[in-house]
């Protein structure tokens, strides 16, 4: 019987752990690019934040700077969304995407245009 209460309760604690460690896996700064259907390759980086207690924050950087407006991470399917409006233009990003390790891989919409995109976490390896 303790074998099975020590087994449940581990169990528990490493599922909690593995979701921290998933939503402390988006913070950081991630790079790629995009695929317009039917338009030319361009650059995506973006800043992603999240807090402790599950909400998530950033900006773009690229293509045109700006705050995000929404932003979810489900931590069950691993999939993030967020929002955007460029100011100067009018047009309202969309990128929803899915974390598979350090790449974040899914669809970017800027109003009715939308395309691949494909985003690795910059990482650093200092000395």
């Amino acid at each position: 019987m303790k074998a099975a209460l020590f087994v449940g309760t581990m169990s528990v604690l490493l599922m909690a752990t593995a979701s921290a460690a998933d939503l402390a896996a988006i913070n950081g700064t991630w790079s790629g690019n995009w695929t317009p259907k039917g338009g030319v390759l361009d650059a995506v980086t973006v800043e992603l934040r999240s807090d402790a207690a599950g909400n998530i924050t950033g900006k773009f950087l690229t293509p045109v700077p700006m705050d995000f407006s929404k932003a979810s991470f489900n931590r069950t399917t691993g999939v993030v969304t967020f929002e955007a409006k460029d100011e100067k233009s009018g047009k309202q990003y969309k990128l929803e995407g899915k974390l598979k390790g350090p790449e974040l891989i899914g669809t970017l919409g800027a109003n009715d245009t939308v395309g691949e995109v494909r985003l690795i976490k910059w990482t650093f390896f200092g000395r």
